[in-house]
């Protein structure tokens, strides 16, 4: 439990002093080297705290001149600072609209080039895919969970087709990666968080150039199933599949 306290103590500290020297640098360019830097200590912070001993695997994959569209499966909290520390690009990430009305935090998140989705307006959301497509080219990376939200069990939810339809509006190549250990370390609903050893590992690019629309099912099952090789576990949540069924 100390652990665990330390932890939010170090968030807190680190999202705040991050926080604020993010929406300083961002008046005067909300695309500077600087920006990465801050948020890369951020997550740094919280992965030191939290005892993570973070690994990769497959980076050299990555070019550090291009840009793309990054899917990941999603565990933990902990998945976003591990692939912020872990992939040698210019990150930003799709969030749940409700973190950019946090003080300091979410200011910074938005200052930043963060693009906020609210997933229930669908007429929101469309604007948000056109501006993260807009950001890929300005020279973002973007990363998206497909599963929109954490899994609560070994399997990975089933994949949203938002991310693939990115990649096709974009004309960008498509990098699975998959974050294993994360589920150890802070599961949904813990209340305690394992140090332990966390894994970044980097999939197959798969090249989306000259893609349609009649492909986005190609890509979320080429991704997934390169995922799921990567963390070795296979098939979809039953409590996703289960309220999938309900609606």
């Amino acid at each position: 439990m100390l652990r665990t306290i330390w932890v939010a103590f170090v968030a807190v500290f680190a999202s705040i002093t991050a926080g604020s020297a993010v929406m300083v640098v961002a008046v005067f360019s909300s695309a500077s080297p600087l920006i990465d830097s801050l948020t890369r200590w951020w997550a740094r912070s919280i992965l030191f705290a939290a005892g993570i001993d973070l690994h990769t695997e497959g980076m050299e994959k990555i070019d550090r001149q291009k840009r793309y569209v990054l899917v990941s499966n999603h565990y933990s909290y902990f998945d976003i600072p591990c692939i912020l520390v872990a992939v040698p690009q210019p990150i930003r990430f799709m969030a749940k609209a409700s973190l950019f009305k946090i003080p300091i935090f979410g200011w910074a998140l938005g200052r930043a080039g963060f693009i906020p989705i609210d997933r229930k307006n669908r007429r929101t959301a469309v604007k948000s895919f056109d501006l993260a497509a807009a950001r890929i080219r300005k020279g973002n990376t973007i990363v998206i969970f497909p599963e929109e939200g954490r899994s609560r069990a070994r399997q990975m939810r089933p994949f949203q087709r938002g991310a693939f339809l990115l990649a096709i509006k974009a004309q960008m190549p498509m990098m699975p990666i998959a974050v294993d250990g994360t589920f150890d370390v802070h599961p949904v609903g813990a209340k305690r968080i394992t140090p332990g050893k966390v894994t970044v590992k980097a999939g197959e690019m798969i090249d989306c150039a000259n893609a349609t629309l009649r492909d986005k099912e190609r890509l979320a099952t080429e991704s997934r199933a390169q995922i799921e090789q990567m963390i070795g576990v296979f098939g979809t949540s039953e409590s996703r599949r289960s309220e999938l069924e309900a609606e």
